[in-house]
């Protein structure tokens, strides 16, 4: 059972109430295997799987509302083979929702990608596809949308062994850039997320990965700086904190970076333009060990924080897992517990985002058909 919801805020920092809201629950009780927010709005949409014991697997599309977290309508229902899956990929620029359909006979991979344009329309309204798609495998692709760059990180099946590759997108044109290939000698974390952010202001992205041809958990990560419209390479860093990043958001109203990393209990603040950073551990209250580390991050532009998702909490007497608010010096401003993020062996990866305006957020589970609303 999750723990009793709680919010504990720093002596000294005046906030409004923070604790659990809303569960959004998928309409027909299948797993959510992707969804995202309107960062400006009141829109959500989430994909579920109901798997089958015949090979065809009940798929949905359906978008919620943020205030009250009921579904708003199922855009789309399929009776599918199981060996397609659309999954939610990120909603970004302009309210555009991204559903990577996941299409992979056992031959090869071949995804494509509907487009819900605007999410608050509730239809959609057009479709993509990457420049030779054929064994790229999407991993991660980021939200940004304070502008209409984006980039997609994937891994592609080179001869049996997997190569991580980037794509720039412009969700306006609806246009994606060729695919961008990295060196063998730098090590990215493709057993799970190959993590990145977009600077809208400066228009560049950001990733990191480590500098050797096997991981090192007390290695820190190289930050890595490309042009978000071409990923040209433009600039790199060494950063603070060990292991692969964890997580990642940018606040671009003062070019600062939020990370975790996966050797450590860290969270790393950094200053894109001189690549100065600091690292500050997350405290431990109770508990510790495995998966205590910080893991996804989200931004607060307008009240600049950042918040991080931490799956095995420290921070409660009676477990569960807990969002940490920071502010953008490292300070800790507050702990919300009651969560009970996705366990290790699911397939989906934590998820965290956030309204500025409205100070909620939504985080993976309870269950895993649910997702849960929180203020901060």
């Amino acid at each position: 059972m999750p723990a009793a919801p709680s919010a504990a805020p720093i002596v000294g920092v005046k906030r409004q109430s923070a604790g659990l809201g809303p569960v959004v629950e998928s309409k027909f009780g299948g797993e959510i295997f992707g969804w995202d927010i309107d960062q400006n709005g009141n829109d959500g949409v989430l994909t579920e799987t109901i798997v089958q014991q015949s090979g065809m697997d009940l798929n949905a599309i359906e978008t919620f509302d943020l205030s009250s977290g009921q579904i708003t309508k199922v855009v789309q229902k399929r009776i599918q083979p199981n060996s397609t899956e659309p999954v939610v990929r990120a909603i970004a620029g302009s309210d555009v929702g991204i559903i990577d359909v996941e299409h992979d006979p056992g031959l090869q991979r071949n995804d494509t990608f509907d487009l819900i344009s605007p999410v608050s329309g509730n239809k959609i309204t057009g479709h993509s596809k990457t420049p030779h798609p054929v064994n790229i495998v999407p991993n991660f692709m980021t939200n940004n949308q304070a502008s209409s760059s984006q980039v997609m990180f994937a891994a592609f099946d080179n001869h049996g062994s997997d190569q991580p590759v980037m794509f720039t997108y412009d969700t306006a044109m609806n246009k994606w850039g060729q695919r961008r290939e990295f060196s063998r000698k730098d090590l990215f974390n493709t057993n799970f997320h190959v993590y990145a952010a977009i600077d809208p202001t400066t228009n560049e992205a950001v990733t990191g990965y480590l500098k050797r041809t096997r991981y090192n958990p007390h290695e820190s990560p190289t930050i890595y700086i490309m042009d978000a419209a071409t990923g040209k390479h433009l600039r790199s860093f060494y950063g603070v904190g060990y292991g692969f990043p964890n997580g990642m958001a940018i606040d671009p109203t003062t070019d600062t970076m939020c990370t975790t990393t996966t050797g450590d209990m860290d969270v790393e603040f950094y200053n894109l333009s001189s690549g100065k950073g600091k690292a500050v551990q997350i405290p431990v209250l109770f508990g510790g060990g495995a998966e205590t580390n910080g893991a996804a991050v989200a931004a607060d532009p307008i009240h600049h924080l950042f918040l991080v998702a931490q799956l095995n909490s420290t921070f409660s007497s009676t477990g569960g897992s807990t969002v940490i608010v920071y502010d953008e010096r490292g300070k800790l401003v507050e702990f919300i517990n009651g969560f009970n993020f996705l366990e290790l062996d699911s397939v989906v990866i934590p998820h965290l985002a956030v309204v500025p305006s409205k100070r909620i957020g939504y985080v993976d589970g309870p269950n895993s058909n649910e997702l849960q609303e929180f203020t901060y």
